[in-house]
């Protein structure tokens, strides 16, 4: 039976990296055995990922084609999500709301960018509002996280 692994947890990301270059490779790279990297991503095992080795498999993950570095995206967004931890939470409906209405807009800005990709004014335009997005998406992260 498949163990579950909650979102932003570094047994996930390493679950997700192992799916694209293997459990044998992700132990190669990092100089212990398989076993050892299947242990690492085991929420019920107290051994984990050291720095040195996530740092090792976000780049053979991007050189096997992944589009972006796992293990970085996930301490810059946990680092981000304890950082608001002060903020007022808003209600979840409330914030779902916003969620809703900055994705629409930034959606609507990224169409407008794709008919009018050589105009710089679009898009910047369209980079502000995915940037506005990505805030009060983090923000409804940051809610559920402290929900518990």
């Amino acid at each position: 039976m498949t163990k579950r692994r909650e979102p932003l947890t570094y047994q996930l990301t390493l679950t997700k990296v192992a799916s694209l270059i293997g459990w044998d490779r992700c132990g190669a790279i990092c100089g212990v055995s398989q076993r050892s990297v299947r242990y690492w991503s085991d929420p019920e095992c107290e051994t984990e990922i050291r720095m040195i080795d996530a740092e090792r498999l976000d780049r053979a993950f991007m050189e096997a084609g992944g589009d972006h570095a796992p293990f970085h995206h996930l301490m810059a967004l946990r680092l981000e999500l304890a950082a608001r931890e002060g903020e007022q939470v808003a209600s979840l409906a409330r914030l779902a709301g916003q969620c809703a209405k900055e994705s629409g807009e930034a959606v609507a800005a990224l169409v407008e960018a794709s008919s009018n990709a050589g105009d710089p004014a679009t898009r910047r335009a369209a980079k502000a509002e995915v940037e506005q997005a990505i805030d009060v998406l983090t923000s409804g992260l940051g809610a559920l996280d402290r929900l518990g």
